[in-house]
């Protein structure tokens, strides 16, 4: 629930503009974090994927802006696209396996074809999130999570020695660890506004102790201009959709899914530490973000580049330097798009020593992975659920690692069954949803949204109650909590009637002590969590709505109001005693 707390740190909101110069030191502060991962990603990708250096010059070249696109257009909201907060977009580490998988089954063109078709469907499934919410639970997304990052371990790993004819293989892992080294003690060490320069200052350090090494090649970078763009690569779209291109498909849907679920989080956290007032959850800030997410890898693939995600570390940014002004995001964007144009530090990043680079990548997926941890972890891990994130865990890794009969597993239906994010995620999803369906029912009631629709909805609370074996007291505190949450939802302006056309489903479970209510309705424009959050500063009670807001606050023990578009979801918690 959000409080009435006011945050003093923060100098500037979204809606505030700091001086220019002042932006753009932030928004090269924001995006050089990111030049480091893109370059590693791509670099990765290609060299795993079998591919030219042009074709890693070009795919470079357009993530960038691509990538600077989407980040420029996060701040606005236009239509249902746009978060209108500074959020980054960028190559994402966690497609590495499934785009390497592309390349080496069908090129380019396929990864373009996949890129489009996951994109699409990315699209209805986020149109839909309010329905998704049962699906996608913290269990499914934590362990999605660490699959990506346990599965793509293996393909950055096996470029470790990737080190230039005629260098030794020793200096290999003296700059990767050297690297990793520098990194470690960045984040133990270091304070926090230093913390955030961590990747750039490591991978300085590796990359200089690889010119005597003779790892660090910067003939083209010499050789370039300072203007321009490099040679255009792309190679269409395989509209064959052949049994590879089926057999892939369900890796990018569900990696897409599993990122945006990851985003999701950064994206409420920032709404809730971007304003000196906090603000409730409004998801169809999140729904827009992700929805130009979508837009900008439909982009990425019309140009042949790399799939590209929300990143997951704009709300860290916005905590370290107190700034959260859309502006910096514009600012950012605009570097990532001049940077792009500049082929000599296009090849200065991609000459960066792989080495080096598989050493940042360790370092980022294994946070990666212990945020997937913190994602399981977040409703408590009791047996049943630890169960099935094991179980899927070993599945995926054993896959992954052709532990799970691998002759078995040959030809189109190897190339499916033996990706190990994929069955692992399968996996947690199978088995959480057969958890969910052997768990307490909940039960529901569906009424038309207005006043006569009270004495029902206090006959069907007073019953549930009365089955769980609550005693008066808490039978009482339920039916005031339904009472209130309704009279809440209510519209002010006296229009009963519009009220009564809109559709109200109640739906109650229990869990142990207490009962999860959950509210479901077409949208208004008021947020029960921001109204809660003004009251709570307020020593007057005035008009006799917000006697239900008081009364609502005072009987649950939380309150959660998240707004989709064109449906809102009020989830009530009370505690209660048999």
């Amino acid at each position: 629930m959000a409080t009435g707390q006011t945050n003093n740190d923060l100098l500037y909101q979204p809606d505030e503009q700091p001086p220019h110069l002042a932006s753009l030191g932030l928004g090269f502060q924001s995006v050089m974090g990111r030049l480091a991962a893109m370059a590693a990603t791509a670099s990765i990708i290609a060299a795993a994927g079998g591919q030219s250096d042009s074709y890693l010059s070009w795919i470079f070249f357009s993530a960038l802006v691509v990538c600077g696109l989407g980040t420029s257009l996060q701040i606005y909201r236009i239509w249902r696209f746009g978060s209108g907060y500074a959020l980054s977009i960028v190559s994402g580490t966690a497609f590495i396996a499934v785009c390497t998988s592309a390349l080496l089954e069908g090129g380019p063109a396929m990864l373009s074809s996949l890129i489009v078709v996951s994109a699409v469907i990315q699209f209805f499934l986020i149109s839909r999130l309010s329905l998704l919410r049962r699906i996608l639970t913290p269990v499914v997304a934590g362990t999605v999570l660490m699959l990506l990052a346990a599965t793509n371990l293996t393909v950055v790993m096996g470029r470790l020695s990737d080190v230039p004819e005629g260098a030794s293989l020793a200096s290999a892992p003296i700059v990767a660890g050297v690297t990793l080294l520098a990194l470690l003690s960045l984040r133990l060490f270091a304070t926090a506004k230093l913390q955030q320069w961590a990747p750039i200052i490591a991978i300085l350090l590796g990359s200089a102790l690889a010119v005597p090494l003779g790892l660090y090649d910067l003939s083209n970078m010499a050789a370039a201009a300072w203007v321009g763009i490099p040679e255009v690569t792309w190679a269409g779209f395989d509209l064959s959709f052949s049994a590879s291109f089926w057999a892939l498909l369900p890796g990018f849907v569900i990696v897409n899914l599993a990122l945006a679920v990851n985003s999701t989080s950064d994206s409420v956290i920032i709404q809730q530490i971007a304003w000196r007032r906090p603000r409730a959850t409004d998801f169809r800030m999140v729904q827009g973000g992700h929805f130009l997410g979508v837009l900008t890898n439909l982009l990425a693939a019309l140009v042949g580049t790399l799939p590209n995600n929300i990143g997951a570390a704009s709300s860290a940014r916005v905590v370290l330097t107190g700034v959260a002004a859309r502006r910096v995001g514009l600012y950012g964007g605009a570097i990532l798009i001049a940077v792009a144009f500049s082929p000599k530090l296009v090849a200065l990043l991609i000459a960066i020593p792989r080495p080096a680079l598989v050493a940042y990548m360790l370092f980022m997926l294994s946070l990666l992975f212990v945020q997937g941890m913190s994602t399981v972890t977040r409703e408590g891990l009791n047996g049943r659920r630890a169960s099935v994130v094991g179980i899927s865990l070993w599945i995926g890794l054993g896959i992954q690692n052709d532990l799970i009969f691998p002759d078995l597993l040959t030809g189109t239906l190897g190339t499916f069954l033996g990706s190990g994010m994929t069955m692992g995620a399968l996996s947690i999803l199978l088995l959480n949803m057969l958890m969910e369906g052997t768990s307490s029912r909940a039960k529901r009631l569906k009424v038309a949204m207005g006043p006569s629709a009270l004495p029902e909805i206090d006959a069907f609370l007073q019953e549930f109650a009365t089955q769980t074996g609550w005693n008066d007291e808490s039978t009482d505190r339920l039916r005031a909590v339904g009472e209130e949450t309704v009279s809440s939802l209510l519209p002010q302006d006296g229009d009963l009637a519009a009220s009564d056309r809109r559709s109200l489903t109640l739906s109650v479970r229990r869990s142990d002590d207490k009962l999860e209510l959950e509210f479901m309705t077409t949208s208004d424009e008021e947020n029960l969590e921001d109204r809660l959050a003004y009251l709570s500063d307020q020593p007057e009670i005035g008009i006799e709505r917000e006697v239900s807001y008081r009364l609502l606050q005072h009987y649950a023990s939380s309150v959660q109001h998240r707004k989709y578009h064109n449906i809102d979801i009020v989830t009530v918690e009370v505690q209660g005693s048999r």
